[in-house]
This record gives structure tokens, sequence and C-alpha cells, in this order.
């Protein structure tokens, strides 16, 4: 088995993720944070299909992300491009893929309740269920807290202040549903970043 799958999910569910791979035969990358996405699923010249995870997710959320994004590969192999992207095609290939790990050998049970409500209709991301992002950010907190480094979500920094994120100085700009736009500092450009992205508070 890879490395990757060995290092980033739940151990009870790495061997079925390693089958998902076989299965669908899509090149699994794990890459840097991303400001606007946590995964996502492309299609490739020559047929290839290519799927990446951010790196610094726990690992519940990067199997939950995983297992999504899988779910586009299911459908892109049996509708191609034909359907949306997040329509009921996806629904129900994201739900009966998540169903074999749906248990408490896999998932916290505090993870567990809130997953259960959110794949009765699953939403294009997990950050529609607020109850589901908070029990996963409470696994983050531990794992900040246990890294020693002083971060907060940035929903909780005050608008206008400035904020540390993959390297580079932002200041916090107005939410925009789950992201809120925010200003790179060197460049000057705006980018759109998760509201529940841990950043760094900047010393002003």
């Amino acid at each position: 088995m890879t490395d990757h799958f060995t290092a980033y999910f739940p151990p009870t569910a790495a061997t079925y993720c390693y089958q998902l791979w076989q299965q669908y035969k899509f090149i699994f990358r794990v890459v840097r944070p991303r400001r606007t996405r946590l995964g996502d699923f492309r299609v490739l010249p020559h047929n290839q299909t290519q799927i990446t995870v951010n790196a610094n997710l726990n690992p519940y959320a990067f199997l939950i992300t995983y297992v999504h994004e899988v779910a586009h590969a299911a459908v892109n192999s049996q509708y191609k491009r034909r359907v949306q992207p997040h329509g009921k095609a996806w629904q129900m290939a994201f739900q009966r893929l998540m169903e074999p790990i749906m248990t408490d050998t896999v998932f916290p049970e505090a993870v567990l309740l809130p997953l259960r409500q959110y794949m009765a209709k699953p939403a294009a991301t997990t950050y529609a269920n607020p109850a589901l992002m908070s029990a996963l950010r409470q696994l983050d907190k531990i794992e900040v807290t246990m890294s020693g480094g002083h971060k907060v979500l940035l929903s909780h920094v005050p608008e206008g202040k400035l904020f540390e994120f993959a390297k580079k100085t932002y200041q916090r700009g107005t939410l925009r549903r789950t992201r809120i736009v925010c200003k790179e500092m060197s460049s000057g450009r705006s980018y759109a970043i998760l509201a529940h992205a841990w950043v760094e508070m900047k010393e002003q």
C-alpha cells in the first residue's frame, strides 16, 4: 500500500480507500493547502483523471474529502460530463461509497452523528453542514494545540485585521457565504478563503 494511504487516512479506512484508488484508476496527489478548496477532481488529457486533497486536513476530514472526490470519479466513469457536478448522480455515488465506512470503527461518535445527517442529502461542500464542520474542527483544535501554534479560525479574525495563511500575509475582508474575501498584502490581490481555515494572527 502506498504511503498516502497509511499516512493520511484513519487506519481502519486505509485499505478501503486504497481499493477505491485501484478501482477507479485515478492519479492521487496530496497537495499544499489551497485557499478555495479542500480537494478536487479533474479530467486530464488522454482520459486520465486526478484527485487531489489538501495535506493539512485531519484524518477524518481528509477521508470525507477523498470519498467526495472519488464519487466524482465514479460519476465520470459512468456519465462522463453529461450530469451536474453535484447533482443526483453524484449524491447517490457519494452515499454509496461512504456507506461501508459510516461506522464507529472508522469515525469518532462526535463526528459520526452529524456525518450521518449530512450524508442524508450531501451538499457540494461539508461547510454547508455547521454541525459536521464543528465536530471536525474540534479535532483540528486538538492538533493545533499540540503543535503549539497560536492559530484561530479565519471567521474569528476581526474585519480589517492582518493574519498569516500559507506563509503569506492577508487583511481580513467581508464574508461571502462560506468564504471570506481577503487582500493579500504583497500583491494587493483579493482571494476568497474558506471561513473555517486555520490562520495565524499577526502582531499589529
